[in-house]
């Protein structure tokens, strides 16, 4: 592994490090009607999803960055669920 290699392995785990964190930022902000937040987050997930292997949890950030007010919450909480799954499978 080059140095390139092993920086972007401690990337993507700090990456899987934090997705339970968000997945339960996502929910409080979903419970508190927050959801110019949820967008914010969904939007940011979709960009660094892809680029630590997570294409899947990126399209599901993307659909909720994209997502209208009356979506966003069924769609966050898809984001929620694979954020959960990402911690729990790495």
């Amino acid at each position: 592994m080059s140095l390139d290699d092993d920086r972007m392995a401690a990337l993507r785990q700090r990456f899987v490090a934090a997705a339970g964190e968000q997945a339960e930022q996502i929910e409080a902000l979903l419970q508190a009607g927050d959801l110019a937040a949820v967008r914010q987050l969904a939007h940011s997930l979709a960009g660094r999803s892809g680029m630590f292997g997570f294409a899947d949890l990126g399209d599901l950030a993307r659909l909720a960055d994209e997502a209208d007010a009356n979506a966003l919450p069924v769609r966050g909480r898809a984001l929620v669920a694979a954020l959960r799954g990402v911690a729990q499978d790495g």
